[in-house]
């Protein structure tokens, strides 16, 4: 049920944002397919569902029940020694968790399709979810999940990049491409649909 309100939360404020960016598109002249949207709603629903049944992302109401058992919000579990266990399949899941962000960026904005900034983007997702683990029970935050998530992001990536060049027309559809006057709001798109995952998973 958390995670259906969270979509609901979700997909009503990437509507939103979609309707302004449409807005800011047809005013500067700049058709968008219906493609890069299709792939904006696979976008968000995959943060949303990453983070509310794969990472566990905390919430209002799981942190009102900590508080009504007069348990701590704050919970620290942390390791910052790589690998100090070894390599278990919860570190192959993770590269498998984060490929679709790896390829979704470059999918969706033309900025990303070069490596470095989808690494960034990347490496600050994963700092925001092993954050967010201080605040949840029994949950880790690990440097191992981070190293992983990285690794995943290349993977994705190099799958698009693969793909690209077998479906290089379909790539080019589902790509934004920024005029010059609208390229602050598409450089900054990206984290707005990360803010709108958390704060969806959050209240959800």
């Amino acid at each position: 049920m958390r995670e259906l309100i969270s979509f609901i939360i979700a997909f009503i404020l990437i509507t939103i944002l979609n309707i302004f960016l449409r807005k800011s598109n047809k005013n500067f002249g700049n058709k968008v397919s219906w493609q890069h949207y299709f792939f904006r709603y696979m976008f968000i629903l995959y943060l949303v569902v990453a983070l509310t049944q794969v990472i566990g992302f905390p919430s209002l109401e799981k942190w009102q029940r900590l508080s009504r058992l007069n348990r701590p919000i704050f919970n620290p579990n942390i390791n910052l020694v790589p690998f100090k266990d070894g390599i278990q399949i919860s570190s192959i899941l993770n590269i498998i968790f984060f490929m679709p962000f790896g390829f979704l960026l470059p999918t969706l904005w033309k900025r990303y399709r070069t490596l470095w900034t989808t690494l960034y983007q990347g490496i600050l997702f994963s700092i925001i979810i092993e954050i967010s683990q201080l605040f949840v029970p029994y949950r880790a935050t690990d440097v191992d999940d981070l190293i992983m998530n990285t690794i995943g992001t290349i993977c994705g990536w190099i799958v698009f990049n693969i793909m690209s060049k077998v479906f290089h027309k379909f790539a080019n559809k589902t790509v934004n491409q920024p005029f010059s006057s609208d390229r602050i709001v598409t450089k900054f798109e990206p984290y707005l649909y990360i803010v709108i995952a958390i704060i969806s998973s959050f209240l959800g």
